[in-house]
Parts: structure tokens; C-alpha cells; sequence
């Protein structure tokens, strides 16, 4: 039997939008087990579901004999415009990460002129300006906007995000009810606070306080993951050491680069460079481990979030178990405006799926927490992404607030299980060792850095002075 035959069919009415939308159906039948058919009016037998486009009949009949339907009204309009609000209910029939949400589009202002009909007794979804954008009645929603095909080469998820969602988010919520598994708990939330560069040389690195972060981290149910360069493994502090078995579990180690020297990830452009870096970070790792007893997560962070493609072969042929950047191809740009740059032939679903994979390796995207999206956020616990919360040291000089106020913004979004990397890998991600692994132990030096200490005892000095400098 083939994979289609296990397909929910959903007709397209009329059947010429199937042919107009076409790359866009094709990437959501990748995301869910769905098979879409154009249809011509009347065409309602064998049908599980139905669509329509435009302001027909067949989805009001489709509903009226108990299938679910959907119908969206009006294209996207193509220019964008200062994004307005829209604001979600906070209703059962929306997946709990959307309740109350406010997203705001840039498209949608275009098109309200043309208001949802509200009939009596329906349920508003979502409204923009006190203008219903999106409502339900029984088996029948109707959400104002209609997503345009996709462009060669787009990602899904670029119709999905913090400052465009109005016209997909229907379409895709009415594809995740028809495919929703019954009696299937929801999944928490995965989260995590990541920190780059603090080492274990004293009980403070900045302004992170390493006995004080603990204990907050367990008084607000929260986890702290610390990025440390194993170079700084060389010596630990015993009171570091302390705070973080005293924690409960609330802080974790991972790695950050192997030297810290620059964007030293991005400069490996063969195999055999790729690997000695990724190996002489592991093998410090492991000394790291057995000198205190004290477990790092095999979880990359590039240090300033570059890294070649070479380096993500290499961290994986070395037994990294991800890498945690804010790009999904880190290699192709820095993770700015471009953040869903990817290679030709990556697919429609780059972004879309709990963890990316580069070339085999697992991809946690990270997203900033003092200049945090809460509509990216939304966006990405409702597509059952972790959230990983990114920052420095000096996030904190106001203190440890600011990580409870960010936690109540993560908890707001439904059930949340904080975790460290490790944790968020294994709830995403059922990587094993390819057939090219090697032995980290069994791979020769990289060509040695005799400024990289000296670098990093001037970096490490700087965010050591950081609470000094801010008093004077």
C-alpha cells in the first residue's frame, strides 16, 4: 500500500486553486499526512476535509453534512504595510500556545475592509481592529486572508512568523486539527536560559552569579544552561564547582567553540581541519569531566554564531550531539535578516520542524532574550519548537528579574518542562552515530594558536570587570 493511501484527502474548491497554489500545498502535505485534490463544485464524495478559496458554497455545504471546512475569503494582498495587531481569543477551539496571543502582520491591513461574516452563535477565532478576521460555527471556520503560492525556493515558515502570520496561521491550525492524534497528551513546552562564554575559574563570571543563579533558578522552576570554552577547562573553582551540584539540575554546562579565538567554527573548510577542532574540544571536555565530576553537554555554540559547513561535519563525525545557533544553516549567513537562508533543494519545512538537521547534525534555533519576539515566540512553541533563550553576561546587570519576568513570558504560552540542551535534544531528535564517526581521542591536534590563551584571558578579564566598570 502506498504512503498516499494513508493520506487524509481534503478537497480544494475550485479545483483551479489547487493548480495556483501548488507549491504551497505540495510543502504542507510534506508537513502532515494530508493529500490534497482540486474539486470541481458538488465534488464532496471521499473527502475528509475541505477548503475553499473564495467566497463559494461548498465549504457551508461540506460543513452542513459534518465535514470539517474551512474557507478563506481573499488573497494576501503582495505589498506590506505597518504591521497591525491581531489579536487571538483565548478559546478552546485555538491550540493553548495561542490563547491571547497578539501578532501583528503586515499584510492584513490591505484587506479589512472586507470584514468575516460573524453569524449568530460563532466564535471569534481571531479580530484586527475590532474587525473579526477569523471565525467558527459548528464543523465551518472563515478566516479573512488567503495565502498566495509559495516563490521558488520560500520557506513555509517565512508566511509564519513574528511579523506575518494571518493569512497561513488558519490554514495551517485547520490542518493540525484534522491530523491531531486523539488521546495524545499535549507536549510541555521544552525551554531553556543559555548563557555564551561564563567558565567555572570563580563563583562569578560577571554579572552571573553562580551560587545566587542556582538558588533562583529553583525558587522560579527554571534552567540555566552556561556555553563554556573548554579551553577555560584547565581549572575550576571548588565553590563553582559546588553551585552547580548544588542546583538540582537547575544549571548545565555546554560548549562553546574549542579556543574561543574569533568565529573560529567558520574558518575550518576541510575534513581533516574540521575535525582535530572538534575532537580537541571534546578531548578537553572529557578531562573537564573526569577532573570534577561535573557533566558538559555535548551541545555546540559556535562562538559568534559562525560556523562552515566543514565544522558541522566535523562536530558531527566526532559524536557532537547538536548544535545551537540562530540560523538553521549557520554557514550562510549571521542569522540576521537572512535567518532562513538555505541551500538550493533544502525544502519548504526549513524553520518549520521542532529541530532542523545540517548535514546530519540537529539544529535547536536559538532566539535572544533581551531583544525577545513574543510573537516569534508563540510562534515557535505552537510549532512545537523549544524555546532557547539566549544571552551574555551583562543581560543580568539588573539582576536575576529579568529571568523570572522572561519565564513567566515562556510560561504564558501552555505547560513548560525546563531542560537542559541535552534534554531538548533527546525530546527532538533520534540521532545516531553514522557510519563515518571516529574517535575523538584518535584525531591529531589542530595547528597550534599561541595567542589563543592570551585572547582569552583579555576576553575572559573584560566580562570579569563588567560589575566594576558599571559602578564606576
Amino acid at each position: 500500500m502506498s504512503a498516499d493511501a494513508h493520506r487524509r484527502p481534503v478537497g480544494i474548491f475550485p479545483a483551479a486553486a489547487h493548480r495556483d497554489l501548488a507549491r504551497l500545498l505540495s510543502a504542507l502535505e510534506e508537513a502532515y499526512p494530508l493529500s490534497f485534490e482540486g474539486r470541481q463544485e458538488g465534488e464532496l464524495r471521499d473527502l475528509g476535509a475541505v477548503i475553499e478559496i473564495g467566497s463559494g458554497n461548498q465549504a457551508e455545504a461540506a460543513a452542513a453534512l459534518g465535514l470539517p471546512a474551512l474557507r478563506l475569503l481573499t488573497p494576501e494582498p503582495d505589498e506590506p504595510q505597518a504591521p497591525v495587531e491581531v489579536s487571538l481569543a483565548a478559546d478552546p477551539a485555538l491550540h493553548r500556545t495561542l490563547h491571547g496571543a497578539q501578532l501583528p502582520d503586515e499584510r492584513i491591513a490591505g484587506a479589512l475592509g472586507q470584514a468575516v461574516p460573524a453569524p449568530e452563535r460563532a466564535t471569534v477565532l481571531a479580530g484586527c481592529e475590532s474587525i473579526p478576521t477569523w471565525v467558527r460555527r459548528g464543523e465551518l471556520q472563515t478566516a479573512l486572508l488567503s495565502p498566495v503560492d509559495l516563490e521558488p525556493e520560500e520557506a513555509l515558515r517565512e508566511r509564519l512568523c513574528g511579523n506575518r502570520s494571518a493569512a497561513l496561521l488558519p490554514l495551517v491550525h485547520f490542518l493540525r486539527e484534522l491530523t491531531a492524534t486523539e488521546g495524545r497528551p499535549a507536549q510541555p513546552i521544552r525551554a531553556s536560559f543559555l548563557f555564551d562564554d561564563p567558565n567555572l575559574h570563580w563563583p562569578t563570571y560577571g554579572f552571573v552569579d553562580l551560587p545566587a543563579l542556582g538558588e533562583h533558578a529553583r525558587r522560579h522552576g527554571y534552567h540555566a544552561a552556561l556555553a563554556t570554552v573548554p579551553l577555560d577547562g584547565w581549572f575550576a573553582h571548588p565553590r563553582a564547582l559546588r553551585a552547580l551540584k548544588d542546583s538540582d539540575g537547575a544549571l548545565s554546562l555546554l560548549v562553546h567553540g574549542n579556543d574561543h579565538y574569533g568565529g573560529e567554527l567558520a574558518r575550518p573548510q576541510t575534513s581533516a581541519e574540521a575535525l582535530a577542532l572538534a575532537a580537541q574540544a571534546l578531548r578537553r571536555v572529557a578531562a573537564f569531566e573526569r577532573r570534577t565530576g561535573v557533566a558538559i553537554d555535548r551541545v555546540m555554540v559556535p562562538p559568534h554564531e559562525r560556523c562552515s559547513r566543514a565544522a558541522v561535519e566535523g562536530l558531527r563525525r566526532c559524536g557532537f550531539e547538536a548544535l545551537t545557533v540562530t540560523q538553521p544553516y549557520p554557514w550562510l549567513g549571521d542569522g540576521g535578516q537572512a535567518w532562513l537562508a538555505a541551500p538550493p533543494g533544502a525544502g519548504p519545512l526549513v524553520g518549520w520542524r521542532p529541530a532542523d538537521s545540517a548535514d546530519g547534525l540537529p539544529i535547536l534555533l536559538r532566539h535572544p532574550l533581551a531583544h525577545r519576539s513574543l510573537p516569534e515566540m508563540t510562534l515557535r512553541a505552537y510549532l512545537g519548537q523549544p524555546l532557547i533563550l539566549y544571552g551574555h553576561q551583562e543581560d543580568l546587570s539588573d539582576g536575576l528579574d529579568v529571568l523570572a519576568t522572561a519565564a513567566a513570558d515562556v510560561e504564558r504560552l501552555g505547560e513548560t518542562r525546563w531542560c537542559s540542551l541535552r534534554q531538548i535534544v533527546a525530546g527532538v531528535s533520534t540521532r545516531r552515530p553514522g557510519p563515518d564517526a571516529v574517535n575523538p581521542e584518535l584525531v591529531p591536534p589542530p595547528r597550534p594558536r599561541p595567542l589563543a590563551m592570551p585572547r582569552r584571558i583579555l576576553s575572559e578579564g573584560r566580562d570579569r570587570l563588567a560589575p566594576l566598570l558599571s559602578r564606576a
